[in-house]
């Protein structure tokens, strides 16, 4: 059980040793496999370089805490911005139809006029916050071109199709 727990405390130390290879060329690529052998001393042995401790290749409280913290903030310059669904999850059969009034609305006008530029349909669609028949037209020429069951209405389906279009063009990410 403590050889198990010394394993992956050295994965650990890896993960985050190779991670920051990758945006700092002084600290070299080491496996992560679990095993504390010279590849991993001398990725220590780097980053204690870099960093201005002390280079013993050895990792004490001084090299973790710093190792963790500069994963920590590689991570948050590297990864993804957080996104917020806007989608709600109940009721599931939940559909954003002609005529409601609500932010929502507003987000979906949004997604569908920015994609107008890539799709060019020639909708010129208002962002009120009111489903009105421009926007369910526009919604439905997107359904039609994602295959869709072409209702109008904003059902999850489209609403992820949407979301998915609008992240892939403009996002610079898709969540598939």
């Amino acid at each position: 059980m403590a050889n198990e727990r010394e394993r992956d405390a050295v994965r650990n130390l890896q993960r985050y040793l190779r991670t920051l290879s990758y945006f700092d060329e002084r600290i070299p690529n080491v496996p992560i496999d679990g095993i504390y052998d010279t590849a991993t001393q001398d990725g220590v042995r780097a980053f204690q370089a870099a960093y201005g401790l002390p280079v013993t290749g050895r990792v004490d409280a001084a090299t973790w805490d710093l190792l963790y913290a500069r994963y920590l903030e590689e991570r948050a310059l590297r990864d993804a911005p957080a996104r917020i669904s806007h989608f709600p999850r109940l009721p599931e059969d939940y559909t954003v139809e002609l005529g409601e009034q609500q932010f929502l609305v507003q987000i979906i006008q949004h997604a569908l006029s920015e994609l107008d530029v890539v799709y060019d349909w020639g909708f010129d669609i208002p962002i009120t916050g009111i489903y009105d028949e421009t926007t369910a037209a526009a919604v439905r020429a997107f359904q039609e071109k994602n295959r869709l069951p072409a209702t109008g209405g904003v059902d999850r389906a489209t609403w992820n199709a949407l979301a998915n279009a609008y992240n892939a063009q403009f996002a610079g990410y898709n969540r598939e």
